[in-house]
């Protein structure tokens, strides 16, 4: 006798690699977040310099934390009320992927459990790849002198100085001072509302404009990022880009319409 359990299990296993993907991106995130500091040994800068002389913003316009919270709980909470509540809104769904299924399972959850996996994967890669970059990179933020607080010193044009020079007592405040590139808040929130302007762009009925929130959002926080000395302009658009580079590419890999992309057959399991 097939019990629900072996039911569920041979529904989930064909994402089995997708949620090992997310689970291995949101430690590392973690990891990286909390327990890693970009490169500093070779690190030079020189104290005339107007790129990074900005002053240091302390109330932040959305502090970190915020932006992940809205990425995250505005895109699923948006995702959940369509395939809940918001049903009679959505468009009937064709496709590989939604047919390739257990013929138990319903379109709907069918529909709800994809999406989400989807935005999770989303939003994992997304900050796996940003913490990646920003320990690699090590770029300068613009407020970077201001949280280095350098010594008194003599300097010319063409002097260059080490962190050794930086009076800063909170290392945590200078060694994020190292990590300008690209923009955490711009490809947080591009992946979180770029990707639920897209899914109801594509998958609720009415116009496109009606979404036009998310984008006026984002807009909203990414201008923040620069108007808070966080960001040059170009760690904005780096991160813009990071982002919808990696919603095309989830969406390519779990929304996708070769046969067999979800399921290598319909399954049907007898009771």
């Amino acid at each position: 006798m097939v019990t629900l359990k072996h039911k569920m299990l041979e529904y989930f296993k064909p994402y089995v690699v997708k949620y090992i993907v997310v689970t291995l991106c949101m430690i590392f995130f973690l990891y990286s977040e909390l327990g890693l500091v970009p490169r500093s040994n070779n690190v030079k800068f020189q104290l005339n310099n107007p790129r990074i002389s900005k002053s240091y913003v302390e109330d932040e316009v959305v502090g970190g934390i915020e932006c992940i919270l809205m990425s995250v709980l505005i895109s699923t909470s948006v995702l959940l009320w369509y395939c809940t509540w918001g049903k009679e809104s959505l468009r009937k769904q064709h496709g590989a992927w939604i047919t390739n299924r257990p013929d138990w399972i319903s379109k709907d959850f069918h529909f709800m459990h994809v999406s989400l996996l989807c935005l999770a994967l989303v939003l994992t890669i997304n900050g796996a790849l940003t913490n990646s970059l920003k320990l690699i990179i090590g770029n300068f933020r613009p407020d970077f002198l201001a949280r280095c607080m350098p010594k008194d010193v003599t300097t010319s044009k063409s002097d260059f100085y080490g962190l050794d020079i930086c009076q800063q007592e909170d290392k945590g405040i200078l060694y994020e001072g190292l990590k300008s590139t690209p923009s955490g808040h711009s490809s947080f929130i591009t992946s979180g509302l770029g990707f639920i302007f897209i899914w109801q762009s594509k998958y609720v009925i009415g116009k496109y404009w009606r979404h036009i929130w998310c984008l006026i959002l984002m807009a909203i926080v990414m201008i923040s990022r620069i108007t808070d000395h966080r960001h040059h302009w170009y760690d904005v658009l780096s991160g813009c880009s990071l982002g919808c580079s990696i919603i095309y590419c989830c969406w390519r890999w779990v929304f996708s319409t070769r046969p067999g992309a979800t399921l290598p057959i319909p399954v049907s399991i007898p009771k």
